[in-house]
């Protein structure tokens, strides 16, 4: 007994990261289709365009058409060579999402260690403790679930390259060479390149020698790049087909919108990159910052203070918030894209991603340096300032705080007997409802629909043509072809005429009132309205139906008959199928 004592007050911190990695995953594959997830970006694209190439044979072919916004190219969806992504070749969608995130947790955790073991060296046993919690809390972060082994991998590339600068092996070479089946370029691997480009200037000039060693690094990562998303590069270098990239129209701010746009990112970080520093990391790293700065004005530090670890991360997170500030000042960016016509559309405002964890990389600095002063108490109060971070991470909600509201929302209708204003995974996709319909009708492929008041994911997701849908990059004529079908409703509401003209990345059937019917909430009201379109615009993009969340009351007027309502006890929602009439009556 003594003995296990012994080994719990020994490994404690690794028995509390590993208690919570598996309660985490216990709930979430106890709960599969239950789950509360973020939707946009989320469900409503890139889980539903994983599953169309499961679907459809067409994780690894080429020239073939996707049955959604038109037809289009299997290019335009996500590579196939990424660790995430061929989850769903091999899992069920859901049981693939649940393995994405856990495999987020335990990539950030190894990787966050890795890299500690090496910088630390010698030292590394002394501060384990500390360095375990802090990789959890970073492991825990509520971040964009396609891109979650990206943000989780920023350790391991940089344990990469700092052992490749100190003693370059071919293994190491190889690694970084691969390392893009964990990233993705326009998110993050366009900046990994131009930090390490930087890195290589920087190093060049304190070294007094090129580091010929991380050029070489710099290829790798490139040329791994062009390899695992071929596709991608196909598209932005050698296809000649005009996209919706060329008509998009960025938010210009003026002096004070911009620095309020700062200030924001950095006192809360951004949707997509949550660093929930907002609340006890940042107060603390600011304390640590005005103590710090102190210390080397009453010459009680010496050295130099630029090369301070923790002022050079929090510098390179300022660096990072005044990027994506920057981003939307007009001038700037005409001049990037004139200098760079590639770039046109391109968000180099991303650099905002890695502030996930440069917060915490400057959060263990203050709690290594509070672990070491000279007082009793010291590594007690930095292993509770770790414990408490986990805390704040996992108790906070937000967009794509996965299990936090997975749990709220389940132990809420439980507790309530009520259903919480959220859908849940299979809510939102329809459960066996849409089954029902498809069998009802005869539903073949070759039928197109579109989606009013539902996300066209609903539809594709379930096996459905759509001409609708929503998507990074598609075809420009296609969009202007599908705003002719949706002009009317354009021309009586200008808020969503300038979402679709400026944007144009939800190719949807807007509502002329001006609500947003497509997120909604369980408890949502179907309020019948009305329907603005030029239906034989929508005819001739192929559409027969249109699958709707309220009854269309000018259904007549726009020629759609009701073939029926549809309902499931499971669905906290109803479907109503409409047809389209052609000259003479009903197709067929």
């Amino acid at each position: 007994m003594k003995t296990l004592g012994n080994a719990c007050k020994r490994n404690w911190h690794f028995m509390l990261a590993g208690g919570i990695f598996v309660f985490e995953a216990v709930i979430l594959l106890l709960l599969r289709e239950k789950i509360y997830v973020g939707i946009c970006d989320n469900l409503d694209l890139f889980i539903t365009q994983l599953k169309m190439l499961r679907d459809n044979s067409a994780f690894f072919v080429h020239n073939q058409a996707m049955p959604v916004l038109g037809s289009i190219d299997r290019n335009y969806f996500p590579s196939e060579f990424s660790l995430y992504n061929l989850l769903y070749l091999i899992l069920p969608d859901i049981y693939a999402y649940i393995a994405g995130y856990l495999l987020k947790l335990v990539i950030a955790f190894f990787s966050s260690l890795l890299l500690a073991r090496h910088v630390l060296r010698e030292f590394y046993g002394k501060y384990e403790k500390i360095v375990v919690l802090v990789a959890v809390a970073f492991a825990l972060l509520p971040v964009y679930p396609m891109y979650a082994i990206c943000f989780s991998s920023m350790p391991l590339i940089l344990y990469l390259l700092i052992r490749i600068y100190e003693k370059p092996e071919w293994q190491l070479f190889l690694m970084v060479f691969l390392y893009p089946f964990l990233s993705y370029f326009t998110f993050f691997g366009a900046f990994i390149l131009g930090y390490l480009l930087i890195a290589i200037v920087i190093l060049w000039i304190k070294d007094r020698k090129p580091s010929f060693s991380l050029a070489g690094a710099l290829l790798c990562l490139m040329a791994g790049y062009v390899c695992f998303e071929y596709r991608l590069f196909g598209i932005m270098l050698l296809s000649d087909e005009e996209t919706i990239r060329s008509t998009m129209v960025v938010a210009s701010y003026g002096a004070a919108d911009l620095w309020k746009c700062f200030l924001d990112v950095f006192l809360h970080g951004f949707s997509h990159a949550k660093s929930v520093h907002t609340y006890f990391v940042l107060p603390v790293c600011g304390l640590y910052f005005i103590w710090n700065t102190v210390q080397y004005l009453t010459g009680r530090k010496t050295g130099k203070f630029y090369a301070d670890a923790f002022f050079v991360t929090i510098a390179f997170i300022v660096f990072n918030c005044a990027v994506y500030a920057l981003y939307f000042w007009e001038p700037l960016r005409s001049l990037v894209e004139t200098v760079l016509p590639p770039l046109k559309g391109f968000q180099y405002g991303r650099t905002i991603f890695f502030n996930t964890f440069a917060w915490y990389l400057a959060f263990f600095l203050v709690i290594k340096e509070l672990y070491d002063k000279k007082h009793m108490l010291s590594p007690v109060l930095s292993c509770a300032a770790g414990i408490v971070a986990i805390l704040v991470v996992g108790g906070t909600q937000c967009e794509y705080s996965d299990f936090y509201n997975t749990c709220y929302c389940n132990l809420y209708k439980l507790l309530k007997h009520t259903d919480v204003n959220q859908l849940s995974y299979g809510e939102f996709y329809g459960g066996s409802l849409i089954e029902e319909i498809k069998a009802d009708i005869g539903y073949t492929p070759d039928k197109g629909a579109c989606a009013y008041g539902f996300h066209p994911a609903m539809l594709s997701y379930n096996g459905i043509t759509t001409i609708d849908g929503y998507c990074g990059y598609y075809s420009q004529d296609y969009k202007e072809q599908f705003r002719a079908a949706i002009a009317p409703t354009l021309d009586e509401n200008k808020s969503w005429q300038a979402y679709y003209d400026d944007w144009g990345c939800r190719a949807y059937l807007f509502p002329a009132s001006g609500e947003n019917l497509y997120d909604f909430g369980a408890n949502a009201a179907a309020v019948p309205q009305d329907i603005l379109i030029d239906e034989p615009a929508l005819r001739q993009l192929g559409c027969d139906y249109i699958f709707s969340r309220v009854e269309i009351t000018n259904a007549d007027a726009m020629q759609l008959h009701l073939v029926n309502r549809y309902a499931d006890d499971e669905m906290p929602y109803s479907v109503y199928l409409y047809e389209l009439l052609y000259t003479g009556g009903r197709k067929g």
